[in-house]
């Protein structure tokens, strides 16, 4: 699998940072299901917003997406009684007003069968206090048809929170000399991240782990599927 970032168009009065989107991009188990998954015309409108910011030169910032930027940064604020975030559109309910300042487009991300664009925004919802984030659409593909798309916001502070305890595993130990942890870090390389925004920086490192974690995953899953079949065989 490869990790390719390619060029994306931003708003005409905007210039995109020099680096891809920099956040996970794996996230999509509860992806929504683009086709045939809308109950209602509330759904519908919905899914057809997130179908548009897939190829839309504008999709940072243009108001059509006011109101899936207001879901997705509903869902990081408000949870369910087991603590998940709600990863479903919000009903019927009246969206509270939208403020977007400072969008910045960050160049295209695809890791097969995922590709992900990414916006650098600051927002504010309703009468809550402004917060910085980054606004992303997810997309799997396969054979050149979108399957399932998602929309979700990442605020600095989750960035952060991510990235300090990254740095203190790395602090603790981590054993460098592991063969899957090798082939893993060579598989996916650091990202390019130029620009001068530190919160840029440290999504770069944060995207760059999770695939490596997935990475490490997988092997571990195959490795036990290979165990397995030996001893149902043997």
């Amino acid at each position: 699998m490869s990790v390719t970032v390619r060029s994306s168009a931003s708003s005409p009065t905007r210039k995109p940072f020099k680096w891809g989107a920099a956040l996970r991009v794996v996230t999509v188990l509860s992806a929504f299901g683009i086709a045939g998954c809308a109950e209602s015309p509330e759904q519908k409108a919905y899914q057809q917003t997130l179908q548009t910011a897939q190829t839309d030169p504008n999709f940072c910032y243009s108001n059509r997406y006011d109101g899936v930027l207001a879901e997705a940064w509903q869902r990081v604020h408000s949870t369910q009684g087991n603590g998940q975030k709600d990863k479903t559109p919000a009903e019927a309910a009246p969206l509270p007003a939208v403020s977007v300042t400072g969008a910045t487009a960050m160049p295209e991300l695809s890791v097969p069968p995922y590709s992900q664009r990414s916006c650098r925004l600051s927002v504010k919802v309703g009468d809550a206090a402004p917060e910085t984030g980054f606004l992303t659409f997810t997309y799997l593909v396969r054979d050149n048809v979108t399957k399932s798309a998602l929309a979700e916001w990442h605020p600095d502070t989750e960035i952060t929170e991510k990235y300090d305890a990254l740095m203190e595993k790395i602090k603790a130990g981590v054993d460098m000399n592991n063969p899957d942890l090798k082939a893993c870090i060579t598989r996916y390389p650091a990202f390019n991240a130029p620009s001068s925004d530190p919160m840029v920086q440290k999504a770069a490192v944060d995207l760059r782990a999770h695939l490596v974690r997935r990475c490490l995953a997988n092997r571990a899953a195959l490795k036990n599927l290979y165990s397995d079949l030996y001893f149902i065989h043997r």
